[in-house]
């Protein structure tokens, strides 16, 4: 492993670490008894009928918004420094949202934390890499650069669309089926 690439292991797992803590100081009370993950909430969520088309719609509004804004990023002078930012404000979050599972589940938080970036982070990251690595007039060389930028441009579109599918259909499934397996009462005698 080189200089870089531990460096980058280092900052991650440091933003983590700072988001676990941040979780269990800060949050506990929010976390453990008002949060999204109590009991109610889990009890809702994996008895819940869900409406897909309007499910679907959300998180494309919802994730679009967020990806048009990285995307309009990487054209400006904050180019530079964004993918750091990005990265160390993803590891952070990650760190609070893995803090509150384990609050709220024990060990079976890291479960749901896992199962939640499933299947969908799996396509979202690629999309993010090509946004801010793949698509610079850099990469694309001086030959047919206009159809690279638009092999691109439709890679990541088809990237996002099918992780908004994916998160939409599959990943909501999976965490209500963990949900649903679940002793929520262990997480009320936890409290």
């Amino acid at each position: 492993m080189d200089f870089y690439m531990r460096r980058e292991f280092v900052i991650g797992i440091c933003f983590v670490a700072a988001g676990v803590i941040c979780a269990s100081l800060f949050g506990y009370e929010y976390f453990s008894t008002y949060g999204f993950l109590n009991e109610y909430h889990m009890r809702a969520f994996a008895k819940a009928d869900i409406d897909l088309p309007t499910l679907l719609a959300n998180i494309v509004w919802k994730r679009g918004k967020l990806f048009l804004l990285i995307w309009i990023l990487g054209y400006t002078p904050v180019r530079k420094i964004a993918p750091l930012f990005l990265r160390c404000a993803f590891f952070f979050v990650a760190g609070m949202f893995a803090g509150a599972c384990m609050i709220n589940m024990g060990l079976f938080g890291l479960a749901v934390f896992v199962c939640s970036w499933i299947p969908h982070g799996l396509l979202y990251l690629p999309a993010l890499i090509l946004m801010f690595y793949g698509c610079n007039p850099e990469a694309f060389g001086t030959e047919r650069r206009l159809g690279k930028k638009i092999a691109c441009v439709t890679s990541i579109f088809t990237l996002i669309l099918l992780g908004c599918v994916a998160e939409a259909t599959i990943g909501t499934r999976i965490l209500q089926a963990l949900f649903a397996h679940y002793p929520l009462s262990a997480i009320s005698a936890m409290s």
